[in-house]
């Protein structure tokens, strides 16, 4: 492009005596004089009405990113350019109208979605009420205008396409949605934040209460309430839309519904509002076979667990919510689902671990550590499984749920933990004692028979008899005292 025909676009003025026949050179990068105006920003605009109707062409060129002068103007904030360009293309057939304003880069990105991305709200405004079709464009990652707007946090354009157009395309990159999205982002949300750190400042229990209220039963806001949204009432918009039936059900390409999410971020609201509004979604399992309950147990949040029903269900490891608890080490949650007589404390995952098995491996824990938690579960007798009470003799590899959470197990130690030393690490003396008296039995029990017993045996008539050259010698029976002696002395030590 001619030097000073650059210059005196991007000064905005000292076009009117450039030579119309060097209005059609482009920029380096393809891009026009009218790309370079909108660039600009600072253009006298009834200059580029004379150069457009010189070269009417120019309002559709696009340079080398695939960009009109249109995505520029609308992707950079500049309102008056934006607006003069959409009102050109009016004066046209209605269908090259259309055309710009749909008109796609090499991203797939419209103006629309270009004006989303930097939230410039005013643009976004203008080119909804010219086309309210832009809204179900997605570009070649999948982003719809909607999710791109929640993806950013710019809650006021996600308001505004939701005013305007109800039935709007709702998807996103890696077949996520808006719903997904809004879980995530609202986490991380300046405004959802320091809205909640005033809310607490000044116990404002009621606003929470209106909030949530206001979300389940679709009751209109107000500018002020609009001002202090909470994530509950953002979602609580979008389940109102037409895209709630499917959006709420959809997962993405991780297998997750916007429940789950939810769950993983401990948004107890948000969690009671999907369920309020699908209670299906409860029962939704990602690839791993874990349900939000799962999810929620697994990072430790207790006030999600609201679906007991659903308390025992196992994932593909076969651990239900009690093992996940054990297995990240979320002690506090373990307890107070061991308070919940609806758990099955004696379940088994595929690793053949109950949840003691799992407190037991824990690597992270001390011995007294583990005393301490093992002897909170004891209170309702909880046992190890029976593949951890017996001694296989065989070293393997850690299971692999718990190398996953970080529960190692020592490669030289026998996996499988002895009968001895499972019951000695949760028996008191007595027990002890029972043991020993246990082995004296068996032992006594096996000498005695062995020891004395006397030869001979019965005839064809029945009649016992003994062999003429059998005598019992006295030193047969010296065994049997030694065993006496031994039975003795183990039994008195214990009463």
């Amino acid at each position: 492009m001619d030097t000073k025909l650059f210059n005196a676009t991007i000064s905005g003025s000292g076009i009117g005596s450039i030579d119309s026949n060097i209005l059609g050179q482009l920029t380096a990068r393809g891009g026009s004089i009218l790309h370079v105006a909108a660039k600009s920003g600072k253009v006298d605009l009834h200059i580029m009405e004379k150069v457009l109707n010189s070269k009417p062409s120019l309002l559709y060129m696009t340079n080398s990113k695939g960009n009109t002068a249109l995505h520029i103007a609308a992707s950079l904030g500049h309102i008056e350019m934006t607006q003069f360009l959409v009102a050109r293309a009016k004066h046209q057939d209605v269908e090259v109208n259309m055309e710009l304003l749909r008109m796609e880069n090499h991203e797939r990105n419209t103006a629309l979605q270009e004006a989303i991305k930097n939230d410039h709200c005013e643009i976004v405004e203008l080119l909804i009420r010219e086309d309210p079709g832009l809204t179900l464009f997605t570009n070649n990652a999948g982003e719809s205008p909607l999710f791109l707007a929640v993806d950013r946090g710019f809650y006021n354009i996600a308001r505004c396409i939701l005013k305007v157009v109800l039935d709007c395309s709702y998807g996103g990159r890696n077949n996520m949605n808006a719903l997904h999205a809004a879980v995530i982002r609202a986490q991380s949300s300046k405004q959802f934040i320091s809205i909640k750190k005033k809310a607490v400042e000044r116990n404002y229990t009621l606003f929470y209460i209106n909030n949530f209220l206001r979300a389940a039963f679709k009751l209109p806001l107000t500018q002020k309430e609009y001002e202090r949204m909470t994530e509950v009432v953002f979602v609580g918009e979008l389940l109102e839309t037409k895209i709630c039936p499917s959006a709420i059900l959809e997962a993405d390409d991780f297998g997750w519904i916007p429940l789950h999410y939810a769950a993983y971020m401990g948004s107890v609201q948000v969690v009671k509002l999907f369920l309020e509004n699908n209670k299906s979604t409860a029962y939704v399992k990602d690839r791993e076979g874990k349900c939000a309950i799962h999810i929620a147990a697994k990072e430790g949040h207790i006030d999600e667990l609201a679906f007991r029903d659903l308390i025992n269900e196992h994932d593909n490891e076969g651990n239900t919510a009690f093992h996940l608890a054990a297995i990240k080490g979320h002690y506090a949650l373990l307890m107070m689902l061991a308070d919940d007589r609806k758990v099955n404390r004696m379940a088994i995952n595929t690793a053949g671990m109950t949840t003691i098995d799992i407190v037991q491996s824990d690597k992270r824990l001390m011995s007294y550590e583990k005393d301490i938690i093992i002897s909170k579960l004891n209170r309702d007798d909880f046992l190890l499984s029976l593949e951890q009470m017996v001694d296989r003799q065989t070293i393997s590899e850690p299971a692999e749920v718990l190398r996953n959470a970080g529960l190692e197990l020592d490669r030289t130690q026998v996996v499988k933990q002895t009968a001895e030393e499972a019951v000695y690490s949760r028996l008191d003396v007595q027990n002890i004692a029972n043991i020993n008296l246990l082995v004296v039995t068996i032992i006594a029990t096996v000498t005695f028979s062995a020891a004395i017993q006397v030869p001979g045996g019965y005839d064809s008539e029945g009649v016992y008899c003994i062999p003429h050259y059998v005598c019992i010698h006295v030193n047969c029976t010296f065994p049997s005292l030694h065993v006496l002696r031994f039975c003795s002395g183990h039994t008195s030590s214990f009463g």
